[in-house]
């Protein structure tokens, strides 16, 4: 059974499986740069942390992409939404 977002905590480790569904409702925008982001986090398969909850109770996580020219791009996303899995530590 899948957690909520709601369950979140700092620390918690997560990964991206799908793109959230409301993207499929008529008239829902929703910005390139955030669709290449969640495409990007799906393929790569790798977890990513919770690093913080929002004054709502929203958990944000945050990650970086090597650019070809070997500087780094950073992104942060609100998790609001149930698509992603919890990743447990490997030992």
């Amino acid at each position: 059974m899948k957690a909520s977002w709601h369950t979140l905590r700092i620390g918690d480790r997560i990964r991206i499986i799908c793109f959230p569904g409301d993207w499929n409702r008529p008239r829902y925008y929703v910005p390139s740069c955030t669709r290449r982001l969640y495409k990007r986090l799906i393929e790569r398969r790798r977890s990513v942390r919770v690093y913080k909850i929002d004054d709502q109770g929203i958990p944000w996580i945050n990650c970086k992409f090597r650019r070809k020219n070997g500087t780094w791009e950073y992104h942060y996303l609100a998790i609001n939404d149930d698509i992603w899995i919890r990743v447990k530590r490997r030992i």
